[in-house]
């Protein structure tokens, strides 16, 4: 309508040119016929009126100035007169009206089309401008009418409604509006303002939903933009509401979202109208307007509404806060707020408390240290003070507040200061500080004294660390003797400045009562000793050592005093309980490691003694760790399983190490040993096969399984015994009773044997000393004779037949004196010189002899081992024995055949047939293919004098002496014969562990008859002593005879000068040996030579020089050069 011109021209002429030149130009207009419907038309709104001159002039002119006088301020429509340009008096007529119309433009006739629709589009845009500004003026009064109901608090729904009738009343079109609200489920929106609407519609839409399509409403906020529909009839946003918006008369709906500055949506605005209808920019205006006014209006009304729950909850909660005292304060400490939390903790009332100062409840050393004023000024520079500090109840208990103070929002409203009371948190946290500073004390203390390794280190350790920590002068843990009169203190804990109190005390130092009390395990407390101690209860001895407190702390263990712990200070104190407690406990924990250092060491000592018993007892251990699959055995134990001591071992080797056939069983007894429902003794004897050597074992093992307390084993563990020589015995005791009969009967056997051996032994025995007693007399006999002859030998006495009868007795009695060497050695009265042999540089010397006495008829075989050792033997009677072999082969094989002489190197074990002692020996063979011998001949082989050769042909000595030969070498014969097949004897001679001597090239010097000194001659046999006299002169020496070892001494007494003795061994009552040792004592530098039938070393000095009879001259001269020299 501010578009529109209005043309009033008294001259229709006129009227129609002016709007037939509007129309040409797009302009619209409207012809008035007079005055009255120009201004009816005003009303409707115009943009500006043509007037021409004659429409100013009567009556026209008066109701025009009443219509504009009767305008709003704002309102100045443009008039555009069109004017003669004479000043005829209705010229002059209209000009007296323009002022009354105020806009004004004047036009001049004759008219120009332009000028006109110049005039005319100045004054349309000047009328639109006027109807902006109006609009805005409008909006803005509207706008603050609304936000001045909400300034001034007014409900929600009244201002909601307030700014729906603006908005309707501003409309220009029969606007009917309404506001709706987001739930706060934010999936719908509930009714917020509609007074317009019919109550029944404001109903049914309230609370509908958001989405897609639910009307323009619905969609909006859930498209977050303006829906228009312009047709509610046909759009099908409206499909579910449509009926019911139609049977309100409601056609058009505009919806734009209302949402809050921050982007909140709050809710909608909608815009009905009664006809189809799209939005114009002058009612996009009244949205707009809406639209912010209302969210302004929705958001602050929500923050009242959350300000007010807010504060409701906060005053609910401060006065609900029962547990919390909660204080106000005025900038200068006055109390201007309190909760009931304040009047339950601090005891006064809110109208007590209220006006009065705020540091009434501050302790007094907190006043008067002015710690209320810090507190806020703190407060006021930092934003909070924390406030942990004891205060004063009303009661004037105290009690530990803990909280904060803070300056309020604006600083000159004050402070507020929050806290409750902790008193009891504060004590347990007190003591929980003071339990952990007690628990680290007595950890550092338990390592300590867990690693003294005596009792005495344990009592300077718990001495040292108690003093330190309750800072005391002198601490001591001593020990009371069984009778409780005395106790000892080892060493002591002093502070610098203190005197040491080590040494022995008697109780009754502390008084009777004292003692007495102590004695029954009463802690003795003494806080000042000059006041609470009498002169007779040791006041004066504890001063004299500078005690003037003290804590004693008993221990009383098995109904008696054992040990105490005291605790001295230099000055008077007050001994605080949780200290008191402190040193009983350390007090108790001392005495548990004192005990345990002594626990300890008789441990040590049993497990020493249980060391050395196992071992004793060659017993071995054994431990599976199951939990950590860990496996300990001792060296004893692996050499169960021929296991080295420093190899490692297994589970695995256990399994392999077992037998084959006691694998199974070995390995189900341990398992049911170790199964917690079965937990069986381990109690098994099995075989094990050694790892590294091979060897086979029997092992007795018992154990035992460990379990936990859920059940599950952690450990079995048990001992192990070799038991192999048990199963040995064992075994030959089960073969030995299987076989007991024929053990019976074999031991029968063996029995009449060995009494049949022992027999032969008694008669070879008894013939032994026969023979050698035959012996020494022969030889005693042929001494003389083999003398005589010798001399008549070299004399040359007689003729040519005489030296011949003379050789001839001479050879007898040299085969006299071989027989006599025979019979010596059969009856073992022949020395043997043992002296290392090379067996194979002997048997090639004998080659020659052997063959040269066997005959041609015999073939000689001789086999001897490469590199065998020396042997221990005599190599004069190996000769003779080898010798005497050789020539009984000879014998045996009449018809020739072959002697095979061998010799081996041979290592026998503990049962061999020849019954010798386990080791290495030298086996000699002398095998022939003869004749060979019977059962009951060689049953009789080495019988002395039995022969079968015959009569003249062999003295039976031979096999006998072999054998005694062998028998005093340490060694064995043995004789294998079948008749037809010849005989092997095997001669077993031990191993020398000495070097062979290398042959000497010395000659004997010979005596040559020349004066050699006096010669003290010794025999009870006179013709063994006439010849041996005739021997000696013939060498030089002056004789002097004694027929006995006392005749000697008496000559030796009388004073004779002798130079050299020779003695019989063997004479009545005194020995020739016990003569020599008798000289050698009074004459040790004078020489002796001792002679012998028997030559036996039984009896006779080794050290002695010695000659067998019967001698020869020669022999007797070679032995007297020697010994003179």
């Amino acid at each position: 309508m501010s578009q529109l011109v209005l043309i009033l021209a008294p001259r229709g002429r006129d009227a129609a040119i002016a709007a037939n030149l509007f129309a040409r130009h797009s302009i619209a207009a409207q012809v008035c016929a007079d005055a009255g419907e120009l201004a009816c038309r005003l009303e409707d709104g115009a943009g500006a009126v043509l007037l021409t001159e004659e429409a100013l002039v009567g009556p026209n002119a008066h109701e025009i100035a009443r219509w504009v006088a009767g305008q709003e301020s704002w309102s100045d429509i443009p008039f555009v007169v069109l004017a003669n340009g004479s000043r005829s008096p209705r010229t002059v007529a209209a000009a007296d009206r323009l002022s009354e119309l105020g806009n004004v433009v004047l036009l001049e006739r004759p008219l120009h089309a332009e000028a006109m629709l110049g005039a005319i589009r100045s004054s349309l845009k000047a009328r639109a401008r006027q109807f902006e500004i109006r609009d805005a003026a409008r909006l803005s009064a509207a706008q603050n009418r609304v936000l001045a109901l909400a300034v001034e608090a007014a409900p929600l729904r009244t201002t909601l409604n307030a700014i729906v009738l603006e908005v309707e009343a501003l409309s220009t079109s029969g606007v009917v509006a309404s506001i709706l609200l987001m739930d706060e489920d934010g999936r719908h929106l509930r009714h917020g303002a509609g007074p317009s609407l019919p109550d029944a519609y404001n109903e049914a839409i309230d609370g509908i939903g958001i989405g897609p399509a639910i009307g323009s409403c619905g969609t909006a906020v859930y498209r977050k933009e303006p829906v228009f529909v312009a047709d509610i009839a046909s759009d099908p946003l409206w499909a579910d509401f449509r009926d019911l918006a139609l049977s309100h008369g409601l056609r058009a709906c505009w919806s734009l979202p209302i949402a809050s500055v921050e982007g909140e949506t709050l809710g909608t605005f909608a815009m009905y109208h009664r006809e189809p209808r799209a939005p114009v920019a002058a009612d996009l205006a009244i949205v707009d307007f809406v639209v912010r006014t209302a969210g302004i209006v929705i958001a602050r009304a929500r923050t009242e509404d959350k300000l007010r729950a807010s504060e409701e909850r906060y005053r609910q909660i401060v006065e609900g806060a029962e547990d919390f005292a909660i204080v106000t304060l005025d900038p200068e400490g006055v109390i201007t707020g309190w909760n009931s939390g304040a009047t339950r903790i601090i005891g006064f009332a809110a109208q007590e408390a209220l006006g009065r100062r705020g540091d009434m409840f501050f302790t007094p050393e907190d006043r008067a240290a002015n710690a209320p004023a810090d507190e806020m000024e703190r407060a006021a520079a930092q934003g909070r003070a924390v406030n942990e500090r004891w205060h004063v109840r009303k009661n004037g208990q105290w009690f530990w507040g803990s909280g904060l103070t803070m300056p309020l929002a604006q600083r000159d409203r004050g402070y507020v200061k929050i806290f409750r009371d902790r008193t009891a948190e504060h004590e347990a946290e007190a003591a929980l500080r003071e339990s952990e500073a007690r628990l680290r004390f007595f950890g550092t203390l338990e390592e300590r004294l867990f690693g003294a390794a005596t009792a005495t280190e344990a009592m300077r350790a718990a001495a040292e660390m108690l003093g330190q920590k309750i800072h005391t002068s002198r601490c001591a843990y001593a020990d009371v003797d069984a009778d409780n009169d005395l106790f000892w203190i080892r060493n002591d804990y002093t502070a610098p400045g203190t005197d040491s109190s080590v040494g022995t005390y008697s109780l009754e130092l502390f008084g009777p009562r004292a003692a007495a009390d102590m004695r029954l395990g009463q802690t003795l407390v003494i806080n000042n000793v000059a006041d609470e101690l009498e002169p007779e209860q040791g006041r004066a001895m504890f001063q004299s050592i500078g005690i003037e407190a003290i804590v004693c702390c008993p221990l009383v263990k098995y109904g008696r005093l054992a040990a105490m712990m005291a605790v001295h200070q230099d000055r008077a104190r007050e001994w605080a309980p949780n200290e008191i407690a402190l040193i009983r406990e350390v007090a108790e924990r001392c005495w548990a490691h004192v005990e345990r250092v002594g626990a300890e060491a008789r441990l040590r000592e049993s497990e020493e003694r249980l060391r050395l018993a196992v071992e004793n007892a060659e017993i071995g251990f054994w431990d599976v760790d199951v939990v950590n699959d860990r496996l300990i055995w001792p060296a004893r134990t692996k050499a169960m399983f021929g296991i080295s001591t420093e190899v490692p071992i297994t589970m695995e080797d256990f399994y392999a190490g077992l037998h084959p056939d006691d694998r199974a069983a070995t390995i189900d007894a341990y398992l049911a040993a170790a199964d917690p429902s079965v937990r069986a003794l381990y109690d098994v004897d099995y075989r094990t096969v050694g790892k590294e050597d091979g060897v086979v074992r029997w092992v007795a093992a018992k154990g035992r399984g460990m379990f936990d307390a859920s059940g599950r084993c952690v450990r079995v563990a048990g001992t192990a015994l070799e038991i192999t020589a048990r199963k040995e015995a064992e075994n030959a005791l089960r073969e030995l009773n299987a076989t007991l009969e024929s053990r019976v009967l074999e031991a029968v056997a063996e029995r009449e044997a060995a009494h049949d051996a022992l027999r032969q032994s008694q008669k070879m025995e008894a013939m032994g000393q026969l023979t050698g007693g035959v012996a020494h007399d022969f030889n005693n006999l042929l001494t003389p004779i083999v003398g005589s002859l010798d001399m008549l030998q070299r004399r040359g006495v007689g003729n040519e037949r005489e030296q011949r009868l003379i050789a001839g007795a001479a050879q007898s009695a040299e085969r006299a004196r071989t027989l006599v060497q025979r019979l010596l050695a059969f009856a073992r009265r022949q020395p043997l010189q043992s002296v290392p042999v090379d067996i194979p540089e002997l048997i090639a010397g004998m080659g020659d002899l052997v063959a040269s006495t066997t005959g041609p008829q015999i073939e000689v075989v001789v086999e001897v081992a490469e590199d065998l050792p020396l042997a221990k033997a005599d190599p004069n009677q190996l000769e003779m024995a080898l010798l005497n072999l050789s020539v009984n082969a000879r014998d045996a094989m009449p018809d020739g055949g072959t002697l095979r002489i061998s010799a081996i190197s041979e290592r026998i074990s503990a049962r061999h047939h020849s019954r010798l002692p386990p080791g290495e020996y030298i086996r000699i063979s002398v095998a022939d293919t003869g004749i060979g011998m019977d059962d009951a001949t060689l049953a009789r082989a080495i019988e002395p004098f039995f022969s079968t050769k015959g009569v003249g042909r062999g003295t039976g000595l031979g096999l006998s002496m072999v054998h005694g030969l062998a028998s005093q070498l340490g060694g064995s014969l043995a004789i294998n014969s079948r008749v037809g097949m010849g005989t092997n004897i095997e001669l077993w001679l031990p191993i020398s562990t000495k070097i062979a001597k290398e042959p000497s090239d010395i000659q004997r010097p010979a005596f040559e008859a020349e004066h050699r000194g006096v010669a003290l001659l010794v025999d009870d046999e006179e013709l063994v002593r006439m010849s041996t006299a005739d021997m000696l002169a013939d060498l030089g020496y002056v004789i002097v005879e004694a027929n006995s070892a006392e005749d000697a001494l008496a000559v030796l007494e009388r004073g004779q000068p002798v130079d050299i003795v020779v003695t019989d061994h063997l004479m009545p009552r005194m020995t020739g040996t016990d003569l020599a040792r008798h000289l050698r004592l009074t004459r040790p530098a004078l020489p002796i030579l001792l002679v012998s039938g028997y030559a036996e070393l039984e009896g006779i000095d080794a050290k002695l020089p010695r000659l067998t009879k019967p001698f020869r001259k020669d022999e007797l001269a070679a032995t007297l050069a020697f010994l003179v020299k």
